[in-house]
């Protein structure tokens, strides 16, 4: 039925159920299955009263550490997923890819590039604040992707 499925994956408990439903439907109909995590960018605030605008270059240099170690912690738990899936489905053809940028943006991209015929996600994952910002993603992927998508909650 799906050739190809992408699930986007934060490591986030709702990014977890997600990844068993999408290895679930991969399995039994032998799908190539994409997981992919998209590491948002970490922009530094502007502050126009404290001078030109800019930031202290020591600060720069700190959002520049900080964005390293986010990718190392999603590579990371990308790694764990890749490598429970091929313990678990050895035969099943399982990629992972880490981009960053705007995650629901990059997740329709991706799925456009990949030729997904189905892109799996959770409802909620792992940032924002309480309210508003939760299932934002999720919500702008439904919005703005032609390709069937399942929402796991």
């Amino acid at each position: 039925m799906y050739k190809k499925i992408l699930v986007a994956f934060d490591g986030s408990e709702a990014s977890k159920h997600a990844l068993d439903h999408a290895v679930n439907f991969a399995e039994p109909s032998n799908s190539d299955l994409l997981i992919l995590s998209v590491v948002p960018r970490v922009m530094m605030p502007v502050f126009p009263d404290e001078g030109f605008g800019a930031a202290p270059i020591t600060a720069a240099q700190d959002m520049g550490e900080y964005q390293d170690k986010m990718k190392d912690i999603y590579n990371k738990s990308l790694e764990e997923a890749r490598k429970d899936i091929s313990d678990h489905f050895p035969d099943m053809k399982v990629e992972t890819m880490l981009l960053e940028g705007r995650p629901s943006s990059t997740i329709v991209n991706a799925a456009e590039e990949y030729d997904a015929d189905l892109i799996v996600i959770g409802s909620r994952g792992i940032g924002g604040i309480t309210g508003w910002i939760l299932g934002s993603t999720s919500r702008n992927v439904v919005e703005s992707c032609t390709k069937p998508i399942l929402v796991v909650k």
